[in-house]
């Protein structure tokens, strides 16, 4: 009783904090289908690879959740101003919701929870729209780097999600219409986004992630921490890049102006678990 009141009051209280800072009036809504034709422009693309490790069950209901989490972020259309939330789109991942057990991180430890796995495609769309030039709002990196070596993304590149806890949220800021695409695919082992805009996008973008300091683990066995740092740099790019040989002048370079900086902490861990690894 006592647990569901804590976690009733935690996903008020993140409610009412994205309701303070006006997030739900412009969260976007609107799968559309029907309309992919008028999306032309790639602005940019993402694969993650799925792990292949854990039990036949545990396997496949993490491609259970990825299917259903997919199923209610596909052909999302995000107008100029609107706002992508992990946590709004995706829901309340319960059995009543339909979604499956699977591996996820608990106070730094590796367990299974409903849900798990979705972890995965909040940091495959995260590294999407960072490398597209959206605005970023909210992101939160995972507790522990619980992969090491064998890590399916970039430390300080991922996200993690928790219902009423952490979400990643995403402001489209362009004046640019867009469509995210995404799917899952077991055959290959993928989960695949893309974003698509009405016009090209007017950004080029450089993103660095550089570790800044490991933290040792306090076992031999265990796995050790790491403070990264994730910088974005873009410029706006000019609607016609032909040189003029008329001009007298060279045009000014185009200036790399810094707009989104970032410290993940990723804490050691005293042992690994050799059997269930966690997604995300």
């Amino acid at each position: 009783m006592l647990k569901k009141t804590k976690r009733s009051l935690r996903i008020g209280y993140k409610s009412a904090k994205n309701f303070l800072r006006g997030y739900p009036l412009f969260y976007a809504r609107q799968q559309t289908p029907h309309h992919s034709h008028d999306y032309t422009h790639l602005w940019g693309e993402s694969v993650t690879a799925i792990p292949d490790r854990g039990s036949p069950e545990i396997r496949k209901n993490r491609i259970a959740n990825l299917q259903l989490a997919t199923s209610k972020i596909h052909q999302l259309r995000l107008d100029s101003g609107q706002i992508f939330s992990f946590c709004h789109r995706v829901g309340d991942p319960t059995v009543r919701n339909g979604f499956k057990e699977g591996p996820v991180f608990v106070r730094g430890q590796v367990q299974t929870g409903v849900g798990g796995g979705l972890c995965l495609i909040a940091t495959n769309l995260f590294h999407l729209f960072l490398t597209s030039g959206c605005q970023i709002l909210e992101r939160h990196c995972h507790s522990i780097d619980a992969y090491g070596v064998n890590r399916f993304y970039q430390l300080g590149q991922d996200a993690a999600v928790a219902y009423g806890y952490k979400d990643l949220i995403v402001r489209n800021h362009s004046a640019v219409p867009l469509q995210l695409r995404l799917e899952v695919l077991p055959e290959t082992g993928q989960v695949i986004s893309s974003l698509w805009g009405q016009a090209p996008d007017p950004w080029q973008v450089k993103v660095n992630s550089m570790v800044l300091q490991e933290l040792p683990s306090p076992s031999v066995n265990g796995i050790s921490g790491w403070i990264v740092a994730t910088q974005r740099y873009v410029r706006n790019l000019p609607a016609n890049l032909t040189p003029n040989p008329e001009l007298q002048f060279p045009p000014e370079p185009l200036v790399w102006q810094l707009d989104y900086h970032a410290i993940s902490v990723y804490k050691p861990c005293a042992e690994s678990n050799p059997v269930i690894v966690v997604e995300g």
